[in-house]
């Protein structure tokens, strides 16, 4: 299964200029097989979703981006939602162990803006960023990022030894499925996508260009 996991819509997320039909059928057009509303901070109601599951013949799923001090971070498996700024600690207690898929979110972001020469990091000093104790993952592979920030996340990933995912963090219609994630196995749900990441049933590529 074909899945993009980072998904923003409006208006819950403000950044973005898409709604939710938009971008089910825009997933639909260029043949995913799912995606995940990663919303900031918040999630859809379980009605909402509900109906358009129904209303649309793919797999809708939900996760959730939050801002942390150290950094967004990806959830997937939790129904949590808080409109605070907190620690990265404090985030993965809110959230907890059981259930639960957290992943940093496009952790070197900040390359688009200076370089990693500017920056003079090294995959140890990346590695050793205090967000990284309470990940189960990194995102690897994001679609709004250089390819050159994306390279160092997978580098210091594969020094940490988490599970590296990918997901396009799209705003914009044409951003969807630029990166995804494809399953082994099916996925019917969030706790099905959750069991999967966790035992890395899935290879993340690029797929629209």
């Amino acid at each position: 299964m074909i899945i993009d996991l980072h998904i923003h819509t409006k208006p819950i997320s403000p950044c973005s200029n898409i709604s939710p039909e938009q971008a089910i059928n825009e997933a639909k057009k260029i043949g995913l097989d799912g995606i995940v509303f990663t919303e900031h901070n918040k999630i859809r109601s379980k009605e909402e979703i509900s109906e358009l599951q129904k209303k649309h013949d793919l797999l809708i799923l939900q996760g959730n981006e939050f801002t942390t001090l150290q950094g967004d971070v990806l959830v997937y498996g939790s129904n949590n939602n808080t409109d605070d700024i907190i620690s990265v600690q404090e985030l993965r207690e809110f959230v907890g162990n059981d259930g639960v898929f957290v992943a940093a979110a496009h952790p070197f972001r900040e390359f688009l803006v200076v370089g990693i020469g500017a920056l003079k990091l090294s995959i140890e000093d990346g590695a050793n960023r205090p967000i990284f104790k309470f990940m189960d993952g990194i995102e690897i592979n994001n679609g709004r990022v250089s390819d050159q920030a994306n390279k160092f996340a997978f580098k210091v990933n594969k020094k940490l030894q988490l599970i590296g995912i990918g997901g396009s963090d799209a705003h914009e219609l044409y951003e969807i499925g630029k990166v995804v994630t494809e399953f082994q196995n099916e996925i019917k749900n969030e706790n099905d996508l959750v069991k999967e990441l966790h035992a890395s049933n899935f290879e993340v590529k690029k797929f629209r260009k």
